[in-house]
């Protein structure tokens, strides 16, 4: 019948159409799939790339650790965080609780080299940021390896000796790392210690570091606005003094008169003086610093008014109050040293090698310069002078050794007597600077200043050394003598003209001359 072919021939359409639908929805599926695989595969690389990326920047920061020996030396190898409070000290010298002492023993009996050797130990002491992340500084996240390269090789890319005082430092190398630290922690320091007698649970901090982890200026831009509490030094005999003074009805108003204990306060002493501390755990690392050597010290504008550029023994001054109480320096540090019961507040403005911004300053010779304050920069660039000549004497010298890095050899006109001038470029050259042996500084005084040059006593005459004083007196030198004092000796250009130094009694070392007119 026609109704049963029309029937069968509308099951074979719709069979072909339902055929065609089969391979159109196959085909659909087929490319979503591939779509979706390719989007993981991308977002596995990603996730490969990612962790490449952060292992990188780990190794580099661990690369850089083991470069300054960071070890860490909490409980079980944790962060040691310990309560600060007071301590007598003029200079980097913390105090740590006895239980420190024991792991760095046990560390040293177990044949760690960094515990040995005679060198000091030196501290990282900082105030730990709340809010860090790692990484946080832009430099770290703009680290990123070669595509190429499962990670760093510490073998390959470490060039870093671990015994590299001596050597030059690649100071570029280290930026990220120091940045990342300044975001790491809000503010941080070093030094050493000066004795094991701490309470548990606290670390002593003298004055200077305290003021060094409160100072703002010390601390990254990003970091500026976390305050940091503070407390202040209190006398533990006063306070409990008041205790029982309060319980003794009779000396009530006295108590309320002669002693006041405002606010929260540490255990300390107002003997050492009362100054701010953190009121905040401090992160104390121990780390290994590079032998310093050279530092810039800048001082304060306090210390200008207290006549700093007068003082005639500089060198002097600093050696002992560095040597006394410093073991590192840290860029941002403050030295504090007396004289003639004035006190002088110093910056250190720059330490040789940068690369750490830190240094140890034990066992090693640094070369010291005095640097300039921005006031003092000022008044130079208004009022120029002439251009100084490369023989001639920056404010330096040599941390221990007793030896001026160059002269200082500057013309001042303020004696009478018959005019010479002498041009400095026709004075004897001074020896090289890494030249020690048979060097003698000599060092010339008079009413109007002075100046200081470097001779080679076996060599350099007598003549030679009058001339560089009639340099700077700008006399003639048959107008003066050359004076020593305790015991005094005297020496005058018509009797030993032609003598070296050595001959008339100059040794290696430093010698000082006061002039006096003929």
């Amino acid at each position: 019948m026609d109704f049963d072919a029309a029937a069968a021939r509308l099951a074979r359409d719709q069979s072909k159409v339902k055929g065609r639908r089969v391979v159109t929805l196959s085909d659909k599926a087929k490319k979503q799939a591939e779509f979706q695989k390719k989007q993981q595969e991308r977002l596995r690389v990603e996730r490969d790339r990612k962790r490449q990326i952060e292992q990188y920047q780990r190794q580099y920061m661990h690369q850089c650790e083991r470069t300054l020996q960071e070890k860490a030396i909490g409980p079980a190898r944790s962060s040691l965080l310990l309560q600060p409070t007071s301590i007598h000290g003029d200079g980097d010298k913390i105090a740590l609780p006895p239980s420190v002492l024991e792991t760095l023993t046990s560390s040293a009996r177990e044949g760690d080299d960094m515990l040995g050797g005679g060198n000091p130990w030196t501290f990282r002491i900082g105030i730990p940021n709340p809010d860090y992340s790692f990484p946080a500084s832009p430099l770290i996240q703009n680290l990123i390896p070669p595509k190429n390269d499962a990670g760093l090789d510490a073998k390959e890319h470490d060039t870093f000796s671990d015994d590299s005082d001596d050597e030059e430092h690649d100071d570029n190398g280290k930026e990220a790392y120091l940045d990342e630290l300044a975001l790491k922690y809000l503010v941080y320091t070093h030094g050493t210690v000066v004795e094991f007698t701490q309470e548990e649970g606290h670390v002593g901090v003298p004055k200077h570091i305290a003021a060094v982890l409160l100072d703002k200026k010390n601390r990254h831009e990003n970091v500026r606005h976390i305050e940091i509490p503070t407390t202040r030094t209190v006398d533990p005999a006063a306070k409990s003094m008041v205790e029982r003074m309060e319980n003794d009805d009779d000396n009530v108003a006295m108590t309320e008169t002669t002693i006041v204990t405002d606010g929260e306060c540490t255990p300390g002493h107002l003997a050492w003086g009362a100054f701010d501390i953190p009121n905040i755990q401090l992160e104390i690392t121990m780390v290994k610093l590079p032998k310093g050597r050279g530092c810039t010290l800048t001082p304060t504008q306090e210390a200008v008014r207290n006549n700093f550029y007068g003082l005639k023994d500089v060198k002097m001054v600093l050696e002992q109050s560095l040597i006394r109480t410093r073991a590192t320096l840290s860029a941002g540090d403050v030295v504090s040293t007396w004289h003639r019961g004035v006190r002088f507040d110093l910056d250190v403005s720059k330490v040789i090698p940068t690369t750490f911004r830190a240094v140890t300053c034990i066992n090693t010779d640094i070369e010291v310069d005095i640097g300039e304050t921005e006031s003092k920069t000022k008044e130079n660039h208004a009022n120029p002078q002439p251009h100084q000549d490369d023989n001639e004497a920056s404010s330096g010298f040599r941390l221990g050794t007793g030896t001026a890095l160059s002269s200082s050899s500057k013309t001042t006109a303020s004696l009478p007597g018959p005019l010479k001038t002498i041009p400095l470029q026709s004075l004897l050259p001074e020896p090289p600077v890494e030249q020690e042996e048979g060097v003698c500084t000599v060092q010339i005084r008079h009413s109007g200043g002075g100046g200081k040059r470097r001779f080679a006593i076996h060599s350099a005459r007598v003549k030679d050394l009058f001339a560089f004083a009639a340099a700077i007196v700008n006399q003639n030198e048959d107008s003066f003598r050359l004076v020593t004092r305790f015991p005094r000796r005297e020496l005058k250009m018509v009797d030993a003209r032609d003598k070296t130094l050595a001959e008339v009694g100059l040794q290696q070392g430093q010698e000082m001359f006061l002039i006096e007119n003929l």
